[in-house]
């Protein structure tokens, strides 16, 4: 179980929302070439805001789950929902201009937020609260399908323990990006691979929630 939390959350963690919105206003700090210190405070209140909002959500899920103790009935929901969003997410890689009514315009409705750009740590927060609430209907196909089996197998504490380290590693790549951008080169070369590699990205993440989708129905079964 611990293998495939922390590969799940790897995998979670390449989302092209949470990463392009700090990408985008890292790259404007360095423009506008502002304090070090108010640098260093956006990227971190940023990152732990979309940790807190990613885990709280998590969190809630596997209450409701432990708290009805309608665990199969959550597990059978959640291996249904899985596997439809991660069929969309092929769909959108083999035929990125076949829409499904509704479904496709729900699940593809995650986009950077629209505003006068403004670098402050209150601006941080609330970008990370709302990357975290977006990227639920964008992929958290795989992080409820690891919530469900977490309700399945483990009591409410150890699934805590490993909510804890599933959003660990769904915030690593931010982390990884932040503490790279005093390296030009390789903040560069993060940039061009995060733009160049969006469909492979979607394609990992879609063939993620299908197998996570069928472990689920296999341990229901």
């Amino acid at each position: 179980m611990l293998y495939l939390v922390l590969i799940n959350g790897l995998i979670d963690s390449f989302n092209p929302c949470a990463i392009g919105v700090l990408i985008f206003y890292l790259t404007l700090i360095l423009s506008l070439k502002l304090k070090r210190q108010l640098f260093i405070s956006f990227g971190i209140f940023y990152i732990l805001a979309t940790y807190a909002t990613y885990f709280l959500i998590g969190l809630g899920l596997l209450r409701v789950i432990h708290l009805f103790g309608v665990h199969n009935f959550f597990g059978w929901l959640a291996a249904f929902l899985v596997l439809l969003v991660g069929l969309n997410n092929l769909k959108d890689y083999l035929w990125p201009s076949w829409l499904i009514p509704g479904l496709s315009s729900f699940l593809n409705r995650c986009r950077l937020p629209k505003w006068e750009p403004q670098v402050t740590v209150l601006s941080a927060i609330t970008l990370g609260i709302l990357i975290g609430l977006c990227e639920f209907p964008c992929s958290g196909g795989i992080y409820l399908a690891t919530v469900s089996m977490l309700s399945l197998k483990q009591t409410f504490w150890q699934g805590l323990s490993y909510l804890l380290l599933y959003n660990l590693m769904f915030i690593m790549p931010l982390v990884v990006l932040f503490a790279s951008v005093g390296n030009k080169p390789v903040f560069t070369y993060i940039q061009k691979l995060q733009s160049h590699n969006f469909k492979r990205i979607k394609l990992l993440m879609a063939l993620s929630m299908i197998i996570s989708g069928i472990l689920l129905l296999v341990w229901l079964i």
